[in-house]
């Protein structure tokens, strides 16, 4: 329990996915996760606090930068979560493989790697540097975005 003992340090809560997975409000049809030897893929999620959306919006019009930032640590807080409910533990992890970040963002916006930083920084802060170390592009979403990621 060492990186939930992380978490609580940092103040985040791991949400309980239990009635999310179950009342599935979406209506989406697919599974939160898939394990594959010893490699555990996972379907994407968004950021949410209090079981409610957070910082709904876009980025560069809605939202700023470092609200931005912040929605991507919730949305990878979300994404802890959907590990824990696969392992049990998030102990159990032992390297990150891949992440991709996805920002719904305003035509213009060119910093879309500084906002997925919320979620790769976080992961750096609970998992360890070594554990941490993975392929990471970022996207934009609404918009054709004008820099790339480096």
């Amino acid at each position: 329990m060492i990186v939930e003992a992380k978490l609580e340090k940092l103040g985040l809560e791991l949400p309980n996915l239990e009635d999310l997975y179950r009342t599935n409000s979406s209506g989406a049809h697919y599974i939160s996760h898939f394990p594959v030897q010893n490699l555990l893929y996972l379907s994407g999620t968004t950021p949410r606090k209090g079981g409610q959306p957070y910082l709904p919006g876009v980025v560069g019009k809605d939202l700023t930068l470092a609200q931005g930032y912040e929605a991507a640590r919730y949305a990878v807080l979300m994404t802890l979560a959907a590990v824990k409910y696969a392992l049990g533990d998030l102990d159990r992890v032992q390297q990150f493989v891949h992440l991709l970040g996805f920002v719904n963002s305003a035509p213009g916006f060119g910093d879309q790697p500084r906002v997925i930083n919320g979620a790769a920084d976080l992961l750096v802060e609970l998992f360890a540097i070594g554990a941490s170390r993975r392929a990471r592009p970022s996207a934009a979403r609404g918009s054709a975005a004008t820099r790339r990621s480096r």
